[in-house]
C-alpha cells in the first residue's frame, strides 16, 4: 500500500476563462488514483474531448494535446477535536 488515502480540493481555471464554482472533491492515495479521478473531473466539463492528460508536474489539464487549463490541490488544515485553531 502506498499509505494513507488524502482528501483534498482542485480548482481549476480554464484558460481564458474564470476559474469552475465547483471544485473538483478528491479522495486518493497515490498519482495514479489522483490522475483518474481529475481525468474523470475533466471529462465532466469537456464532453467532447477525445484525449485528456493531467500533468502533475505543471499542474495543467491537456484536452487532445493542447493545454486547457491550469489547476490548483488545496488540502483541507488539520483542526482539533473542538473546532478550534490546530496545534
Amino acid at each position: 500500500m502506498s499509505g494513507a488515502r488524502r482528501r483534498a480540493v482542485a480548482y481549476v481555471h480554464p484558460t481564458g476563462c474564470r476559474p469552475y464554482r465547483d471544485p473538483a472533491h478528491l479522495h486518493y492515495r497515490d498519482n495514479a488514483e489522483l490522475k483518474a479521478q481529475l481525468t474523470q473531473y475533466a471529462r465532466s466539463k469537456w464532453t467532447t474531448a477525445t484525449r485528456i492528460d493531467i500533468d502533475l508536474g505543471t499542474k495543467q489539464i491537456l484536452i487532445n494535446g493542447t493545454v486547457a487549463a491550469g489547476f490548483a490541490i488545496t488540502e483541507p488544515r488539520p483542526t482539533t477535536a473542538q473546532g478550534g485553531l490546530p496545534l
